[in-house]
């Protein structure tokens, strides 16, 4: 008899026991204001809030240099060292939140920069530095960073192997945190690395069974994955009712799904459902041929034929699960040899490259991404790629620039003579006469000495004029007693006006007043525009030079950086490539051990039906 079970379940286990999902946004968030004070501290918000985590680090570097976001003192300095930890910079992180701490008074501000450099330092692997900077924290901490603080010192406690303590540190998480489902799996694991598994089952039992509708995507990959352990090691200690309940909870279009049928089909199996087995194992062995589950499956249903004793149907599994193997060899062969050839990390990823052998190599990146070291390598040659990319944009805009200032000094050149016109006017002159003389007729219009003739519009000066030269008229002509009348009329006329103007003056003061507060306004316009106009023909000369160095220096400096992504780049692609064959030719080793007992279990049925056929009836 063949046993072809392949101990998935021990080291699933000591995957997810060391590899739990942190939420990229815990790493970045620092603190969000309830009100947006500052402009440049939004934009660099709305930036982080799009994932764009290269452009955030952009504006809240310029925003920095200029001088700007002082309304939030220390938060966009924690913002932007959440950004740097995110981005896989954790030395960068960890000068800036010890910076942080030198500056700041606030404890709030300084609890919030502890957990940051406790995450910074977790980040590098050195986990007692972790563990005393997260120490530092006090307890007066928002709910949700204290929760994030007890899952992360929970989580360093795994790595030391002090199961005991990352219980009760995770104990602490509150049970309505968005960290309290992590910090439940975690406990489960220490339960079942420090030997009490009855508590790692109950916990996994309680995790996988309350699956509610409002589950997001990662919340449902963790009830699987708590499900699908739970089911094996219910398997290894031979309880295959409450196996099969745990595995059947795997969602059919999960990652985990794959070994959920494959122990669903060992739990039927072990209950003596022979027939019942295949099913789940059929169903797999359909399924991409990259995940070890399936090669598994492929090889477990000609074993369960055999134990039906229905060896033609056995004898054509094994032959079907010998060709999967040696095709398998053989991609894995012409894989490697692509893998050789060069450009491997961009053929992976890519999807521009529509070749057979580009798409061999993508339909092996599940299995390649099965570990954290690949995964972060492979994060690192990404970024490293954005950042080559943004170098490229920035070199094809600083000839953008370059045309653009040319075209500015033109226009300021043109305009320069107007400018230089303008300054030697007497624009000035005459709204300063203008506002002398608005100022003496008010001060002579508000003296009790002047007569109120003084406001009058020009229509009443045209009649006190003709007043006046009509009572000259009577006079001269020696005839008063005759031009009695007229010489009344003229005086009843000079009255009505008299009285209008002296009745009016008042407002019309008002509004001289008005005029010379409006003309005062204006001639200090005139004086800062006079002001700004000198200023801005003193400085022009030296922006224009300014802005061209500037430009200058990033033709020079942009260069140099691309050769040092593009060396780092190559350095990265090394690295991937020498991993990818590593593990192709481990992925190897495992096929050829299926293969071995595929030829095995075929030897076996032929001399067991050559028996058979030899022996007396």
């Amino acid at each position: 008899m063949i046993r072809v079970r392949s101990g998935l379940a021990s080291g699933l286990l000591l995957t997810l026991s060391l590899a739990l999902p942190i939420s990229a946004t815990a790493e970045i968030r620092a603190g969000e204001p309830q009100q947006l004070r500052d402009l440049h501290y939004g934009e660099a918000l709305f930036q982080l809030y799009q994932q764009n985590y290269f452009q955030a680090i952009v504006r809240l570097l310029s925003a920095r240099k200029q001088g700007l976001m002082q309304a939030y003192e220390d938060e966009p300095e924690l913002l932007l060292g959440g950004l740097y930890l995110a981005y896989g910079m954790p030395d960068r992180a960890e000068t800036l939140f010890n910076r942080v701490l030198k500056q700041t008074a606030t404890r709030e501000v300084q609890n919030r920069a502890w957990l940051q450099l406790g995450k910074s330092r977790h980040r590098r692997g050195d986990m007692q530095a972790a563990k005393s900077a997260l120490g530092r924290v006090g307890e007066d901490l928002a709910l949700e960073a204290s929760d994030e603080k007890h899952h992360l010192t929970g989580l360093i406690d795994l790595i030391q192997n002090d199961e005991t303590q990352a219980i009760s540190d995770l104990g602490k998480i509150s049970g309505e945190s968005e960290w309290s489902l992590y910090g439940r799996f975690n406990q489960a694991i220490a339960h079942l690395r420090s030997n009490q598994q009855a508590e790692g089952l109950t916990l996994l039992q309680e995790i996988g069974s309350a699956a509610a509708e409002n589950d997001n995507q990662e919340t449902k990959a963790i009830r699987d994955r708590a499900n699908l352990i739970r089911g094996f090691l219910l398997l290894e200690t031979q309880q295959a009712e409450p196996a099969m309940l745990s595995l059947r909870r795997v969602r059919l279009d999960s990652p985990a799904s794959n070994q959920a049928l494959l122990g669903l089909g060992w739990a039927l199996l072990q209950l003596a459902e022979r027939e019942q087995a295949l099913v789940p194992w059929q169903l797999l062995a359909e399924r991409n041929a990259s995940d070890p589950a399936v090669l598994e499956a492929k090889l477990a249903i000609p074993y369960v034929f055999s134990l039906l004793e229905a060896n033609h149907q056995s004898l054509e599994a094994y032959r079907n699960a010998i060709e999967t193997y040696e095709n398998g060899i053989r991609q894995l062969e012409r894989m490697s040899r692509e893998i050789e050839q060069g450009d491997f990390p961009d053929r992976l990823i890519g999807e521009e490259d529509p070749t057979a052998a580009a798409s061999e190599l993508r339909s092996l990146l599940p299995f390649l991404l099965t570990g954290n070291t690949f995964q972060e390598r492979l994060q690192d040659y990404r970024d490293l790629l954005s950042l080559r990319r943004n170098l490229q944009q920035w070199q094809e805009k600083t000839a953008s620039y370059r045309t653009m200032l040319a075209n500015q000094l033109a226009a300021y050149q043109r305009k320069l003579p107007s400018v230089e016109a303008y300054l030697q006017g007497d624009s000035l002159k005459q709204l300063t006469g203008e506002r002398d003389r608005l100022q003496k007729r008010y001060q002579r219009a508000v003296s009790t000495e002047e007569p109120p003739f003084i406001l009058a519009t020009q229509e009443e000066r045209g009649w006190i004029e003709r007043l006046k030269r009509i009572e000259r008229l009577i006079d001269g002509s020696g005839a008063g007693e005759q031009l009695t009348v007229q010489g009344e009329i003229a005086h009843l006329m000079e009255g009505i006006l008299t009285w209008r103007t002296v009745t009016e003056h008042p407002g019309r003061v008002w509004t001289l007043k008005k005029q010379m507060r409006e003309l005062e306004q204006n001639l200090e316009t005139a004086r800062h525009q006079e002001r700004e106009l000198a200023e801005a023909r003193h400085s022009a000369e030296d922006r224009f030079k300014a802005f061209s160095n500037h430009i200058r220096q990033l033709e020079a400096d942009i260069p140099q950086l691309l050769k040092q992504v593009e060396a780092l780049r190559l350095e990265e692609a090394g690295l991937l490539q020498e991993m990818a064959i590593d593990r192709l030719e481990k992925r190897r080793g495992l096929i050829n051990n299926y293969l071995v007992q595929a030829r095995f279990g075929i030897a076996n049925l032929l001399d067991l039906s050559s028996g058979r056929e030899g022996a007396p009836e």
